[in-house]
């Protein structure tokens, strides 16, 4: 008779799949985002996603503590930057650049935030974390066809619009991981993604009602699959997203599960070139594995990051 697995090494695999889960459907987001915007536009989309997100974790809002006035100015911040601005960018470029391409460039998002961080708040940055930021940046103008010399030559007028989209939105989410560090000094990360979520909804919602009230067909005409993309983002790539997030924060650690989180551009391109047949070209390939491998300098630990706020809420 086989001996009884020991329960130890049940949860270590099970918290361990849930590590990987975890970027596996947040990359799985970005594809659902795609089928959304097939029957929505930008602001559509989001607005129907993060209001249905919003109906699930109210409720949960009396179980963490009420945030000071200057903790909500904090969260109006990371929603109207994280929520609202970072996501409308996000899904225009989409629209403009191939998504594979979008998945990589927000590798970058780490290396922005740690210079950002140097710059806005002051924090002290090793030599190794510079060189990191440096490393990181110079695989980005691979992956934006700038390096080698005569790459750009192929780009479109489209393609200069949803690169410089997806950079200003990489921007936005760098300032609003900073905030979200601020606000998450007293604030768990469910509370500090729920607030943000309800700050950031509400100018969607100024943007979309109008275009759905003037044409009220569209919430009835839109496909299967673009609602199946709206509750997916909202469900599964927020919600689930938030919950599964905040567990491994507490079961592994911030610095472990941060690593993991670096799997969500890699997954988000591998997706996309399975499901929608995209390529990537030599280069872009070798500067994605430049850029990872700057993002790792800048950002992995040598000694445990005991403090839970030290890391942003997933978008």
């Amino acid at each position: 008779m086989a001996a009884p697995m020991d329960p130890g090494h049940i949860m270590s695999f099970r918290l361990y799949l849930l590590l990987v889960l975890v970027p596996l459907t947040a990359a799985g987001n970005l594809i659902a985002g795609k089928f959304a915007l097939r029957s929505f536009s930008p602001s559509q989309a989001n607005a129907l996603r993060y209001l249905l997100a919003l109906v699930v974790l109210l409720p949960m809002l009396r179980r963490w503590p009420r945030p000071t006035r200057k903790e909500l100015a904090m969260l109006a911040a990371t929603g109207l930057l994280g929520i609202c601005v970072y996501n409308l960018l996000f899904f225009e470029a989409m629209r403009l650049i191939p998504l594979s391409e979008a998945a990589l460039l927000e590798m970058t998002i780490p290396a922005a935030s740690l210079a950002l961080a140097r710059g806005i708040l002051r924090e002290r940055i090793s030599l190794r974390q510079v060189v990191g930021v440096v490393v990181s940046f110079a695989g980005a103008l691979w992956l934006l066809r700038i390096l080698p010399p005569g790459a750009s030559a192929v780009k479109t007028d489209a393609d200069w619009r949803g690169e410089a989209l997806m950079l200003l939105s990489v921007a936005c989410f760098a300032v609003y991981s900073i905030i979200s560090k601020l606000a998450m000094q007293r604030l768990p990360p469910p509370a500090v993604a729920t607030w943000s979520c309800l700050w950031g909804t509400v100018p969607l919602l100024l943007l979309s009602v109008p275009s759905f009230l003037a044409s009220r067909a569209t919430l009835g005409e839109a496909s299967l699959e673009s609602w199946l993309g709206v509750l997916y983002g909202s469900l599964i790539g927020f919600v689930f997203n938030i919950i599964a997030w905040y567990y491994c924060f507490r079961e592994a650690g911030v610095a472990k599960t941060n690593t993991f989180l670096y799997l969500v551009p890699i997954f988000g391109a591998l997706l996309a070139m399975m499901i929608f047949g995209e390529r990537l070209t030599g280069w872009q390939v070798f500067g994605a594995g430049v850029t990872f491998g700057g993002v790792l300098l800048a950002t992995l630990e040598r000694k445990p990051v005991p403090p839970l706020e030290d890391a942003a809420v997933v978008k």
